[in-house]
């Protein structure tokens, strides 16, 4: 699948890293796609609402493996942004 992720970097350091709006196969796009510094490690959110008092997703991947495939694509895309302002 031709996954498409653009990010945006925020202007002060936080645990948010960046947030992205995936385009999956050129048809469907996903905004409001985290990326975030855990305690343990760094980790892609997929938009979500409250509901009652806790947040649920708006829309996730349904298997597994695209999961990993959805997460490594943003993660990629977004380490690739780091490099690109650093220089």
């Amino acid at each position: 699948m031709n996954i498409d992720v653009k990010i945006y970097l925020p202007k002060k350091p936080s645990a948010l890293l960046a947030t992205a709006s995936v385009c999956l196969e050129d048809c469907f796009i996903i905004r409001g796609v985290k990326v975030i510094e855990g305690s343990k490690t760094v980790f892609v959110s997929m938009p979500s609402k409250k509901v009652d008092e806790e947040y649920r997703d708006v829309c996730y991947p349904s298997t597994k493996e695209f999961r990993q495939e959805f997460d490594q694509a943003v993660l990629d895309a977004y380490t690739e942004a780091v490099a690109a302002e650093s220089k």
